[in-house]
């Protein structure tokens, strides 16, 4: 038996021709250099770029401009610390001041034991405003030849560099400690000395020419006729000074050494007997 099989002949030129006719649509669809041009320049797309790269432009020009370098560095607030000095820690001249960091420079100079404040800012186009505030010294603390500058803290600022002297106390400090800047003096030390100093001549008729201190005695004042009085530390304070008074003014008494530590206060006289 003979099958005739129906099929659909494959129309292979009418396929290659449509397939061209859609390439050339598409061909035609793409828009030319001209019109893409004119399509960018209605969108404003290039004005965007043009001022976009003239903007960097500026900004690379501004930043390395020598006009904006830090020439000017203001410093208020300095007593102690000599202006000179602060300006170099601060570190900042000839700098580009776009690289200028404030918390840095303010971090730097806040390392010195003078400084208990510090803010800094900048101005536009070269110019670096520090303002500081100070630690004051209380006292005096002198380490063999040399004197410190303690603030009321108990904070050693540093050496003593001024050619005058001020009315801060003077500490000897005979216990053979190295003290630097920003390390700490005992504040209790420092609340006795103060004590003794303001109240002794008005209540027990004793006024300190020198003040000592060291770790087995402690406070030690000597006066301007020759005697010696150890007070130790600040505990019974209000007694010592009790203890003196009677001992200096209601029945003065004569004495060289006077040793208030003691629950019962010690004394002696070895100054020669004075002849009739």
């Amino acid at each position: 038996m003979r099958h005739d099989f129906q099929y659909n002949q494959p129309n292979t030129r009418a396929r290659i021709a449509a397939r061209r006719n859609r390439r050339r649509s598409a061909a035609g669809a793409m828009p030319g250099p001209r019109r893409a041009i004119g399509g960018w320049l209605a969108s404003g797309r290039i004005a965007s770029l043009v001022l976009l790269l003239a903007s960097l432009g500026g900004m690379i020009a501004i930043a390395v401009s020598p006009e904006f370098v830090v020439r000017t560095v203001r410093i208020s607030g300095v007593q102690i610390l000599d202006a000179a000095d602060v300006e170099a820690m601060a570190g900042v001249t000839g700098r580009s001041i776009w690289l200028v960091q404030t918390d840095d420079v303010e971090s730097r100079i806040a390392q010195s034991a003078y400084v208990e404040h510090v803010e800094a800012s900048l101005t536009l186009p070269d110019t670096l405003t520090i303002h500081l505030v100070e630690r004051q010294p209380d006292v005096r603390w002198q380490v063999g030849d040399v004197r410190y500058l303690v603030d009321a803290e108990g904070r050693v600022l540093g050496p003593d560099t001024s050619s005058f002297m001020t009315d801060t106390l003077i500490i000897e400090d005979r216990s053979g400690q190295v003290i630097e800047p920003n390390d700490r003096i005992d504040p209790d030390v420092l609340y006795l000395v103060r004590a003794l100093a303001l109240r002794l001549p008005d209540e027990a008729g004793v006024t300190p020419s020198g003040i000592l201190w060291d770790r087995e005695r402690g406070v030690v004042l000597t006066t301007a006729d020759q005697r010696t009085i150890v007070f130790g530390r600040k505990e019974r304070l209000e007694e010592k000074i009790q203890i003196l008074r009677f001992l200096t003014l209601q029945e003065p008494t004569e004495y060289t050494w006077l040793d208030l530590r003691p629950a019962t206060p010690y004394y002696r006289n070895d100054a020669p007997p004075q002849q009739p």
